[in-house]
């Protein structure tokens, strides 16, 4: 703790105190999570894990959190309105290296049920991926999950 003594423009003098701030993580096992150690190793097995999207009113977005070996050890859920989800890449990798993932697979659905990506998702894709090398943080996929349907950004060959 530091105290720093300062005058203002009148001679009178302040006194503020500095403080150092640390943020501490830990890694939390929970014996009650259904994913812990589930492996995902196709986009059948993703969309599976996520089936509920198909039925969503909103825009939802699920990140999945991979270790090394694609076994999932953390997920996120950001909800939207009934077009939109707003997401930050920052944010994305603010857990991606809280949790010590080696790679994501991002999942949204489209309430209209229409699985065809629109340029903000294309373009959030596009940035995803390029911040991900330089932390070396993988992109697997991007998943857009409609009535019945899903486009894969890596199956489509946009990643």
């Amino acid at each position: 703790m530091e105290e720093l003594k300062l005058t203002n423009g009148n001679g009178t003098k302040k006194e503020r105190t500095r403080y150092a701030y640390s943020l501490k993580i830990a890694r939390v096992k929970e014996e009650d999570f259904p994913y812990r150690g589930q492996e995902l190793s196709c986009t059948s097995d993703v969309v599976s894990f996520v089936n509920s999207l198909q039925s969503a009113d909103i825009e939802k977005m699920i990140i999945l959190y991979m270790d090394a070996q694609n076994k999932l050890i953390c997920l996120q859920v950001m909800s939207g309105t009934v077009n939109t989800c707003v997401v930050y890449p920052r944010e994305v990798y603010r857990h991606a290296l809280y949790s010590g993932a080696c790679g994501i697979i991002i999942i949204h659905n489209h309430p209209s049920g229409r699985t065809k990506p629109s340029d903000a998702d294309i373009h959030l894709t596009k940035t995803i991926k390029e911040v991900g090398k330089q932390l070396d943080i993988i992109l697997h996929d991007h998943l857009i999950i409609g009535d019945k349907a899903v486009f894969s950004f890596r199956e489509e060959g946009i990643l």
